[in-house]
């Protein structure tokens, strides 16, 4: 099991291309009527008067600095600007010299006019699925849900986690570090609660069932963030948890579950590989640098809906600013990882990989549920896939479908916009119909060329819905089936790749698999034909792109979700 740090290694009722959204443009909440902050200092009303602030008085400190963009003073965040993904104005933001470029973030400052996670005391509740969180940490000591929290099988307390064991109290800071307080950073939802569960440290499918699904207070937990992952899995058993979470958990609308695509794109990985993260359930987050293009790390898949920022490398770029354990971060000699000014070093910018990207997801679709509680685990999918924004516009993996949405193997629907996520379910939005679904299968038992050819398959779909998801399951006898480079067609012409050349049978005993590892069928699944429809002539193409291995395609099935 991995956690995606480089450092640690490890529709469709609205469907429309007028709504997709490109590089450069901007959508902001900011003019609606309902605006709730008086003093227009980026900062609702509510949360001042829960902080004893005045929310007429936009500059409390009179230094010329509107408060919601405070650095200094107690009720400031000390290295709010260092965190050029909440709001980028070109300045170096750690030690690699490299300066954030103006307008490359995540568009946050019109939502923090309405919406910060306290939705009016009800707070917003993210969970942290990791190796535990520093819970006692001054910038998250107020955020911590402790009666949803869990110890292995306890609910009720956090350890304190060995001075290795820090990733999880990253990522918790990046999602709800507590802001205003006079501390270090905040999070992109930093009144929302923050739940704990140190599964990592257990990996037992038991506890992962409480975590995500029937531990106590299970229903309150809108959002589950899991920055982890596997090289290779077909293991149903945290899908079904996903499944029962999805359509029971929240009142019925569905608990969400964030993924990261995972930091193996130099070694040929794809995100597909895994069940754990092609399951129509999974939210699967791709990672991208200050320069809006993917980094070099970041797994490629179908099946991925959307990309977050996370940098590439502290010496090379500018990276995610978060909280650490007390002293585990450097501030002198070669290897500095936190600010001079950083005297408890309890902050770090050395945050990177998907594993950072993930909770920048999870926080921001906090916010969305916030503004949007009604929204099911289906209607997210969806506005991800309407409101996205296009980047690296000039990328090769860019398809745009029949219905006019941009998907790619890179990206997914592109960069988390929760801005424009708010805008269109606070419009004239309605929830998605009853998910319905259908499966075909064919049985053509034809050999794959093996002389670098294309190999095609055809199958005929009679039923019409609305596509949301599609499953496509493989089931060959290839002696090597990471040689294979798979595409499907939809009667429309979209083509998505569905699954790239890999390395899974170079080190077969690395994931207890073996090289023929698509006999007996192995699911791939695809985000790319949302709002298409799916009747007609569906095409496979099959390439073998080694030579000396050889194998027949014994069934092919597709399973299609969406509604009627």
């Amino acid at each position: 099991m991995k956690r995606y740090s480089v450092l640690i290694g490890l529709s469709l009722l609205l469907g429309c291309s007028s709504v997709a959204i490109e590089e450069g443009e901007e959508s902001s909440v900011e003019n609606r009527s309902s605006i709730s902050d008086s003093d227009h200092d980026y900062i609702a009303d509510n949360i001042e008067r829960y902080l004893g602030l005045n929310p007429y008085d936009s500059d409390e400190n009179d230094n010329g600095i509107l408060d919601g963009l405070e650095s200094d003073g107690s009720f400031g965040d000390k290295f709010f600007n260092k965190q050029w993904y909440i709001r980028s104005t070109g300045t170096v933001t750690n030690g690699s010299g490299v300066s954030s470029i103006y307008g490359n973030d995540l568009n946050l400052l019109p939502i923090y006019q309405n919406f910060m996670g306290y939705n009016s005391g009800n707070n917003i509740i993210i969970q942290v699925v990791d190796g535990g969180v520093y819970g006692h940490h001054e910038d998250l000591i107020d955020n911590i849900d402790l009666s949803r929290s869990y110890n292995g099988n306890s609910v009720g307390s956090i350890s304190k986690p060995s001075a290795s064991d820090t990733h999880g109290t990253k990522v918790a800071g990046v999602i709800g570090a507590r802001a205003f307080n006079g501390k270090g950073v905040r999070g992109i939802i930093p009144f929302a609660k923050i739940a704990v569960s140190n599964w990592l440290s257990y990996s037992s499918y038991t506890l992962l069932g409480k975590a995500w699904y029937s531990g106590s207070g299970a229903n309150d937990i809108a959002i589950s963030n899991n920055s982890w992952g596997f090289g290779f899995s077909n293991d149903i058993v945290p899908e079904a948890y996903m499944e029962k979470g999805s359509s029971s958990l929240r009142s019925g609308k569905g608990r969400l579950y964030v993924f990261p695509s995972g930091n193996s794109r130099t070694t040929r990985g794809n995100s597909n590989l895994q069940y754990l993260l092609n399951n129509r359930f999974a939210i699967t987050v791709a990672s991208v640098n200050h320069d809006n293009k993917y980094s070099s790390f970041s797994t490629q898949g179908s099946n991925i809906l959307v990309s977050a920022y996370s940098g590439e490398n502290k010496l090379t770029s500018p990276t995610i600013a978060t909280t650490t354990v007390p002293h585990g971060s450097t501030n002198t000699g070669s290897n500095i990882t936190t600010w001079s000014n950083d005297y408890t070093r309890s902050y770090t910018y050395d945050f990177d990989g998907t594993s950072t990207a993930a909770p920048m997801v999870s926080a921001s679709l906090g916010l969305v549920l916030e503004a949007c509680p009604s929204l099911n685990w289906r209607d997210v999918r969806y506005l991800l896939a309407l409101s996205s924004k296009r980047i690296d516009t000039s990328n090769s993996s860019w398809i745009k479908n029949a219905a006019g949405i941009y998907h790619s193997t890179d990206y997914g629907y592109g960069l988390i916009n929760p801005s424009k996520m708010i805008e269109l379910c606070r419009g004239d939005y309605e929830n998605l119909a009853v998910e319905t679904s259908f499966q075909k299968t064919i049985y053509p038992q034809q050999k794959i060329a093996d002389n670098l050819s294309t190999t095609t398959l055809n199958l005929s779909v009679q039923r019409s819905i609305t596509l949301e998801w599609i499953e496509f399951t493989l089931n060959s006898d290839h002696s090597y089936a990471s040689d294979l480079e798979v595409y499907l067609i939809s009667p429309s012409g979209t083509k998505t790749q569905i699954m790239s050349q890999n390395n899974i049978s170079a080190s077969p005993s690395s994931y207890g698999t073996s090289s023929d590892w698509m006999n007996g069928g192995f699911r791939l699944s695809s985000a790319a034909f949302v709002d298409e429809k799916s009747s007609g002539e569906w095409r496979v193409e099959i390439n073998d792109k080694s030579m000396g291995d050889s194998g027949y395609i014994k069934s092919v099935t597709l399973k299609m979700y969406g509604h009627s």
